[in-house]
């Protein structure tokens, strides 16, 4: 199992609110091993993204390494106590707006298990086509659910988020779980990369990459060719 991850802040930013995580959780036997990914996209601006982001990835990684339990318990359980930490931050230090995105995912062996609130994505690159297994919480992706609007009217609200760690209003963490195949990819990445690159050039970077090392730069670059207009963060992993 290999994995990796990079974080740029893009052409269009004077800095990075992005923040993420990655490695060996305890408990390791044999050949089997645990990985914790993890990515988020801070909201609110100067420093208080960044803040919120560094905030939910180190509360997240601490609940999920020390917790007890079943894998999809332990992210729902880290992934609130994040946005609780946030939410005390924002009113101590008076950072009103602070917020995130958050997604994680838990690798036990050949299970893959995910976490998930904000726009932020979890893909499985199978057989060389990438399938997102998240859904994003925004506007756009509730008028496109509704069939409000076709895919290139709902890209002018893909910036309104429905839920984030950090906001007022009701808090939930959309999890799942499935098993891994020999030669699949997991892609985590924030929306610098999947508001400016589609579904199917994620796959052919994928494809086109002989280490996670290299996906991560190949999908930061064209991040990048097409502007940079956002932060961009990529956690890859192969199994």
């Amino acid at each position: 199992m290999q994995f990796a991850g990079i974080s740029d802040t893009g052409k269009m930013r004077e800095n990075n609110e992005d923040s993420y995580c990655l490695g060996e959780l305890p408990g390791r036997t044999g050949d089997t091993i645990r990985v914790l990914l993890a990515v988020a996209d801070g909201l609110g601006g100067e420093s208080a993204g960044e803040v919120a982001s560094g905030l939910a990835i180190r509360i997240v990684r601490e609940r999920i390494t020390e917790g007890e339990g079943p894998w999809l318990d332990r992210l729902r359980y880290g992934i609130a106590a994040a946005h609780e930490a946030i939410l005390l931050r924002a009113r101590e230090d008076d950072l009103r707006g602070m917020g995130t995105t958050l997604t994680a995912v838990v690798v036990d062996g050949r299970r893959l298990y995910w976490g998930h609130v904000g726009d932020s994505r979890v893909y499985l690159v199978r057989a060389g086509a990438a399938r997102p297994l998240t859904r994003d919480h925004s506007v756009a992706e509730e008028l496109l659910a509704t069939g409000q609007v076709g895919r290139e009217a709902a890209r002018r609200h893909r910036h309104v988020l429905t839920r984030a760690l950090g906001a007022d209003g009701e808090f939930a963490v959309d999890t799942g779980e499935l098993d891994l195949a020999d030669g699949d990819w997991v892609v985590l990445a924030t929306d610098g990369l999947t508001a400016v690159v589609p579904d199917e050039e994620i796959a052919g970077a994928v494809r086109g990459s002989d280490t996670t090392g290299a996906c991560c730069q190949r999908l930061v670059g064209l991040a990048n060719d097409r502007g940079g207009p956002d932060n961009i963060t990529v956690v890859v992993l192969r199994a």
